[in-house]
């Protein structure tokens, strides 16, 4: 009788074993959105960059302009993804950050799939439960970026791959390739290693193959097709592709994203300035196919003339994919931390998980054929940070693809001590302990994120008119970089609000003292104090100053267009405030103050 109810039993097993990280994945994404709800981590605005430019994007293909009118700046999928979420839901973030919660779920399911086949149900489940408790991808499920849907795309990819035993399979793999490539376009250069692995190791026929790369390459190509048609501009993918190389091959580059300094991005960073310079070669506009040509053979110009250099540099980027640390851009895992209870008990991180997981590579050597798809992913995602630059949010989705071989040689140590073999599993032990300690020890400089991270929560407490946190966050930005002047500016700016003169005074002249040469800061900031003491003149004085140091900051046309409202001269508002939004047209706060003009005048 026992025996009859035993398969019975083992699958109910098998299900509540799959149930656990599923349910793991949903209940502890759905806390962290819900306690980040009232946070600026879950506000729109501009200050985080990207996702600006996204949701913007988003509104205007819900608005009906579908296709666009220049070619793709950033990289399409995403914002089309929320503008369906908007169509449904509403320009709101917490829709957005539930259906990547959702997401994330079928990912952990895929993930598991994967591992059970490549692997078995124990390891397919540790995995499952180490994708759960990743604090780093549970960070992301709650941004407005690509993370999400690109773990998404990179599983389900390997996932129909592993399965393409009929035609179908081969054409949704190919599907999901695609859109993998439009989210992440250097893994084009997957493609063909693709197509010779599922022939050689998997034994499918070359119909499949075929099949799996006509699919892939009508998806890709449906990004320059657009550009072409839209733009008559021949851009394989993205306007910025090519200064984002360059930016990761420079004389100045430190193996992460920066721009340089000779480009003069100026203050109050947007793409829209980062277009217009883009754009811009030897004091030329010219177009987007030839700036991004032009930028391209800028970084193989500096890699051939220094390959000193450039091996340096190479050693660096390595170092920092291995590192510890979550090289932040846009959003800051930083200031997030302190305010989220799921973040602290999540605290599986990327120095754990390679730590067990380079020692599972190479234990699961020896069935490297089976597996051969998990490794080709890791290298296209690491050699990718080598040719690029390494960013915490670019080497996200390769953490669940290590986490199959973390819980292999979790096991492993396992079966090491269970069989006694306890020589072998401490050499393993320390093999890991190793890495562990290379990767917390890896050299980042990590005041200069700091200053950084709490600046942008700064600044956002100031849009929002929250006065004491975002003093509290200015201050801990200068405790880390004294020297950090977008801070400085700011702290000055929220005491200049607060009527608080003679605190704004003391931190212009900290800020004349660390920062001499940023001359449009030095006249912005002066002008805000002399708008503080009703002082119009000298405030107008000082950002004509600040426009001719650099006429693409449209924060500067504002400020001035606000000053001409306040001594009643609406003739040079309106001229100063169209300015900015001729500069940024995303500027809502110039246009809302010109409509005001506008209905003023009439």
């Amino acid at each position: 009788m026992r025996e009859k109810h035993t398969p019975l039993l083992n699958k109910s097993k098998k299900n509540l074993s799959v149930l656990l990280p599923l349910s793991a994945t949903l209940l502890i994404r759905l806390w962290f959105v819900l306690e980040m709800r009232h946070h600026p981590f879950s506000s729109l605005t501009p200050q985080v960059v990207d996702s600006w430019f996204y949701h913007r994007w988003a509104l205007e293909i819900i608005k009906g302009n579908l296709w666009g009118t220049e070619v793709f700046f950033l990289r399409p999928l995403y914002p089309y993804l929320l503008a369906a979420i908007y169509r449904l839901f509403g320009p709101q973030v917490i829709p957005v950050q539930i259906f990547q919660t959702l997401l994330a779920v079928i990912s952990c399911f895929m993930l598991m799939k994967t591992t059970e086949r490549l692997f078995n149900l124990k390891t397919a489940v540790i995995a499952g439960l180490g994708f759960a408790l990743c604090g780093v991808l549970i960070f992301y499920t709650g941004t407005l970026l690509y993370v999400e849907i690109t773990v998404f795309f990179t599983l389900l990819t390997i996932l129909l791959l592993l399965k393409m035993n009929r035609w179908w399979h081969a054409l949704l793999a190919g599907i999901s390739f695609g859109l993998l490539v439009i989210c992440r376009p250097e893994l084009l250069a997957l493609l063909p290693l693709l197509i010779w692995g599922i022939v050689k190791f998997h034994k499918v026929h070359v119909n499949s193959a075929i099949s799996f790369a006509v699919a892939s390459i009508l998806v890709i190509g449906l990004v320059p097709l657009r550009n072409y048609l839209v733009a008559r501009d021949p851009v394989v993918f993205t306007a910025h592709s090519g200064i984002n190389f360059y930016f990761g091959n420079n004389p100045e580059a430190d193996g992460t994203w920066q721009p340089v300094k000779d480009m003069n991005l100026g203050f109050g960073f947007s793409h829209q300035r980062l277009k217009q310079i883009a754009k811009t070669v030897n004091g030329q506009e010219v177009s987007w196919s030839q700036a991004s040509s032009w930028w391209f053979k800028q970084g193989l110009r500096f890699i051939t003339s220094s390959p000193g250099k450039f091996l340096k540099l190479l050693w660096r980027k390595l170092l920092l994919f291995f590192c510890n640390y979550e090289v932040p851009n846009n959003y800051y895992f930083e200031t997030v931390l302190p305010f989220s209870r799921v973040l602290k008990f999540a605290r599986l991180n990327w120095s754990i998980i390679i730590a067990l997981g380079i020692p599972g590579i190479i234990l699961a050597g020896r069935q490297w054929r089976q597996r051969w798809l998990l490794y080709v992913f890791i290298g296209g995602y690491f050699i990718s940070a080598l040719v690029f630059y390494v960013l915490s949010r670019l080497r996200a989705p390769t953490i669940p693809l290590f986490l199959p071989f973390t819980s292999y040689a979790f096991l492993k140590l396992y079966h090491f001590y269970r069989d006694r073999r306890v020589p072998v599993g401490i050499r393993w032990l320390a093999i890991s302990l190793a890495v562990y300690l290379v990767s917390n020890l890896i050299p980042v400089n990590r005041h200069h994120y700091s200053a950084q991270a709490w600046t942008q929560l700064g600044n956002i407490y100031l849009e929002q008119k929250r006065a004491m946190p975002a003093l509290q966050a200015l201050n801990k930005a200068l405790q880390y970089d004294p020297n950090n002047y977008s801070a400085r500016y700011s702290l000055i700016e929220l005491y200049a609000g607060m009527r608080r003169i003679a605190d704004a005074e003391h931190e212009f002249e900290q800020l004349q003292r660390s920062s001499p040469e940023a001359r449009e800061i030095l006249h912005l900031a002066a002008a805000r104090i002399a708008v503080a003491r009703r002082d119009f003149i000298s405030a107008l004085r000082h950002y004509q100053s600040a426009i001719q140091i650099n006429p693409l900051n449209p924060e500067a046309f504002y400020l001035t267009g606000l000053v001409y409202v306040s001594i009643g001269d609406l003739v040079n508002a309106q001229k100063y405030l169209t300015l900015s939004l001729q500069l940024d047209p995303d500027h809502e706060a110039a246009r809302s103050a010109l409509y005001y003009i506008k209905h003023e005048i009439r």
